[in-house]
């Protein structure tokens, strides 16, 4: 318990840090990856009342779930709740959760709830937001075939009248498509 309750602190410390950027980002998830026993702490955090801490730990768990979203597999429904009650104020956050709930969704409801709010995203002020909504719901579309519709209709959208930024999510999502049908085919 007191070894818990010093990695905890420490987190909190090194997720309070004047200076933060993608380097710190992925040092900490990589520590995470290393030390799996720190998740809790994390999630902990993520639903604390700071909100710059709270953006960092979403930073942080994005990077985690590039490697490995089964390590927060667990709190799937807590992260999509988290996700859907954000105020639009906190789109860092918002965008960083986008990329982490779809890739943490496991089961089919939760991957439907997901694309529900991936749907809602899309139609978000920020762009970094809806660059997330359509690469969340290109991945879910992976897992749950019924969704594939509903995806490419949004790629489509994103193609034809996104951002520079939007389409470019949009060509990776059907590159990640294509990768993924010819794998099925060998």
């Amino acid at each position: 318990m007191k070894i818990q309750l010093r990695r905890m602190e420490s987190l909190g410390q090194r997720l309070r840090v004047k200076r933060w950027g993608l380097a710190m980002s992925r040092e900490i998830a990589g520590e995470i990856l290393a030390d799996r026993s720190a998740v809790r702490s994390l999630v902990r955090e993520l639903f604390g009342e700071d909100v710059e801490v709270r953006k960092r730990v979403a930073d942080v768990a994005r990077r985690i779930t590039e490697t490995d979203g089964r390590l927060l597999e667990p709190y799937a429904d807590e992260l999509a709740g988290l996700l859907e009650t954000l105020p639009l104020e906190e789109s860092r956050t918002r965008w960083h959760l986008g990329l982490v709930v779809p890739r943490v969704a496991h089961t089919r409801m939760q991957r439907l709830r997901a694309a529900r709010t991936m749907s809602l995203l899309a139609e978000d002020e920020s762009n970094v937001v809806r660059c997330s909504a359509v690469e969340g719901l290109g991945l879910l579309a992976l897992e749950e075939a019924s969704l594939r519709d509903e995806a490419e209709e949004m790629l489509e959208r994103f193609l034809r009248e996104g951002t520079k930024a939007m389409k470019c999510r949009a060509r990776a999502v059907m590159r990640l498509w294509a990768r993924s049908e010819r794998k099925k085919d060998d």
